[in-house]
């Protein structure tokens, strides 16, 4: 009787298991799929917004579209993605290094890893040098080629163009955060969940991190703020990570005529995420912008 009871509950268990697999399987194709429609939502959006951005200057969008393609295409001729691509790879395995060398927490660690970005520095610098001329050509061309565009429709009458970008731009943010809400639903019918449950749990994790959000941005703007009393002061103390930082943020400024200096850096590291991107070009604020954060418990 045992061996029989044993039998038919080794059966049943081996029958649950068959039967949930193809749940499992299709469980382990459900999130992947709302992935990807989740990242074509966000494409469409996208082309939306170029096609909103070409109708403000009444220029032919199909055109300008042709104009992006060998805009990129003479990028890539450049080679210095690819060289950037290389600097990346180069650094993260020079942090490796330095971790496998080191103990966390160490001087020493901070000291070699500082050293690997002022490489890293060196190398992205060596690739917009050689890039430079390249670049330039390719911006000009850009710029003759959309010139060239016909007028999509040469009766419209002139719009506002800013105030029309900002309409499509304010449109491109209503559309991603369509395709977000859409992903969210997606993913809970994945998990077999209440939608409307789990945006209550959302919304109570949203409440519960507001006062540590409202915190930090409030350390950021003191820090922000403190930075260049610090650097009249004398008492910034800039290292090899914020010379090579400044350095990078100078360059980066430098390779797109069209980036300005605004907003702030967002950055892994919480010493640098929240600094003015005008102020990242220093690195002496760099270097007053880390302590007063450090200081402040970051």
């Amino acid at each position: 009787m045992m061996t029989r009871s044993f039998i038919a509950s080794l059966s049943t268990a081996a029958l649950a298991v068959l039967l949930a697999t193809p749940a499992a399987r299709a469980k382990d194709f459900c999130i992947p799929d709302a992935k990807v429609e989740l990242k074509d939502c966000k494409t469409s959006c996208s082309e939306d917004y170029q096609v909103a951005k070409d109708d403000c200057l009444n220029r032919d969008h199909a055109c300008m579209e042709v104009c992006r393609a060998e805009r990129e295409e003479c990028r890539l001729a450049t080679g210095i993605d690819a060289d950037f691509a290389r600097c990346r790879a180069d650094l993260q395995q020079a942090k490796q290094r330095c971790r496998a060398m080191h103990p966390a927490g160490s001087t020493e660690l901070g000291q070699c890893i500082d050293q690997a970005q002022v490489v890293a520095f060196q190398c992205r610098d060596a690739a917009r040098e050689r890039a430079k001329r390249a670049l330039k050509v390719c911006r000009r061309t850009f710029r003759g080629c959309a010139m060239a565009c016909p007028p999509a429709d040469p009766s419209a009458p002139p719009v506002d163009v800013v105030a029309c970008r900002n309409d499509a731009r304010q449109a491109y943010n209503t559309c991603r955060a369509n395709c977000l809400e859409d992903f969210q639903v997606a993913k809970d019918a994945c998990h077999n969940r209440d939608h409307a449950c789990v945006e209550r749990c959302r919304s109570d994790r949203d409440a519960c991190r507001d006062p540590v959000l409202t915190q930090l941005e409030s350390d950021i703007a003191a820090c922000n703020e403190e930075a260049p009393r610090a650097i009249k002061a004398g008492s910034a103390s800039p290292n090899g990570g914020d010379h090579a930082r400044a350095d990078s943020a100078r360059g980066a400024s430098t390779a797109s005529a069209t980036e300005a200096p605004a907003g702030v850096v967002e950055s892994s590291d919480p010493q640098i995420h929240g600094m003015q991107r005008a102020g990242s070009n220093d690195a002496a604020y760099q270097a007053a912008y880390r302590s007063c954060m450090r200081r402040k418990g970051f």
